[in-house]
C-alpha cells in the first residue's frame, strides 16, 4: 500500500510539474517586430508616371545575426505633415534562439504607387543612430526613369527565340554599376522581320525598353557607339 501511495504521489508531482512548466512557456509573449537601431543608407528613385511612384531602399545594422521579417512600414497619417516629409520605419524580428553575436546588416524595400503630391521627401526613424531623411530635390532622376533597349534576334525567324535574346541582354545589364538585386519593367517595342533572298533569309527581330529600379546611372557602351559603327554592328549580330 505504500509504494501505491509513492507512484500515485510521485505520478500528481509530475502532473503538477509539467503544468508549471506549460504556464511559463504559456506566459512567455511572442515576440514582436523592433525598429533597427542604426539606418546605415537610404535610396529613393521617384518616377514622374501617372500615378507617380516611390521606390525606398533601406539598409540598417542589428546587434547580432537571426534577425528576420525585414520590414520597411510606412506612417499613415490623418492629415499630411506640415514638412511633406513622409516618415518610414525599418523594424525587424528578432531572434528566439541563441545567435552569433557579430554586427549584421538587413534591408528592406517599399513601393508607393500612387504617391501623394504633398510628399517632398522622406524621414527613417531607427533608434539610436537611427534617423537619416532624404529629400526629393537631392535625386538627379526624378523626372523620367532612365531606359535602355535590348534587342534580340532569331535566324529561324521564331518570335520567342528573338524575345529569349532581348531578354537575356536585360537580366545582364541588371548588374551594371554593381548593382546585384535590382528589378526592372519591360515592354516589346517593336518586331521586325526580313525574309527571302538566294539564302532563303527568315530573320526576325525583337526589342524591348526597359526601366531598372534603381535606374540606371551610366549609359550602355552601345549608346556611345557612333551611329554608322552600331548598324554594323547590328547586322552582324
Amino acid at each position: 500500500m505504500n509504494e501505491f501511495k509513492q507512484s500515485v504521489c510521485a505520478l500528481l508531482i509530475l502532473i503538477l510539474a509539467n503544468c508549471c512548466l506549460n504556464s511559463l512557456y504559456a506566459a512567455d509573449p511572442p515576440a514582436e517586430p523592433e525598429t533597427v537601431k542604426k539606418i546605415k543608407q537610404v535610396a529613393i528613385q521617384v518616377l514622374a508616371t501617372n500615378p507617380p511612384q516611390l521606390f525606398v531602399a533601406v539598409s540598417g545594422e542589428v546587434p547580432s545575426g537571426g534577425f528576420t521579417d525585414v520590414t520597411l512600414t510606412r506612417v499613415s497619417y490623418r492629415k499630411p505633415p506640415e514638412d511633406g516629409i513622409q516618415d518610414y520605419y525599418l523594424k525587424a524580428l528578432p531572434p528566439t534562439q541563441p545567435a552569433i553575436a557579430v554586427i549584421s546588416e538587413v534591408k528592406a524595400r517599399d513601393h508607393w504607387l500612387g504617391m501623394p503630391s504633398w510628399v517632398k521627401g522622406i524621414r527613417v526613424h531607427g533608434v539610436e543612430e537611427g534617423v537619416k531623411e532624404k529629400l526629393f530635390k537631392d535625386v538627379q532622376q526624378r523626372a523620367r526613369p532612365r531606359v535602355r533597349r535590348f534587342k534580340g534576334i532569331s535566324n529561324s525567324g521564331s518570335y520567342d527565340e528573338a524575345l529569349k535574346a532581348a531578354l537575356a541582354k536585360l537580366n545582364k545589364a541588371l548588374a551594371d554599376d554593381g548593382v546585384r538585386d535590382a528589378t526592372a519593367t519591360w515592354k516589346v517595342s517593336s518586331v521586325q522581320g526580313e525574309v527571302g533572298g538566294i539564302t532563303g533569309l527568315n530573320q526576325l527581330s525583337v526589342i524591348i525598353i526597359a526601366n531598372r529600379q534603381p535606374a540606371w546611372k551610366t549609359q550602355p557602351d552601345s549608346a556611345k557607339t557612333p551611329p554608322a559603327a552600331k548598324q554594323k554592328q547590328e547586322k552582324s549580330e
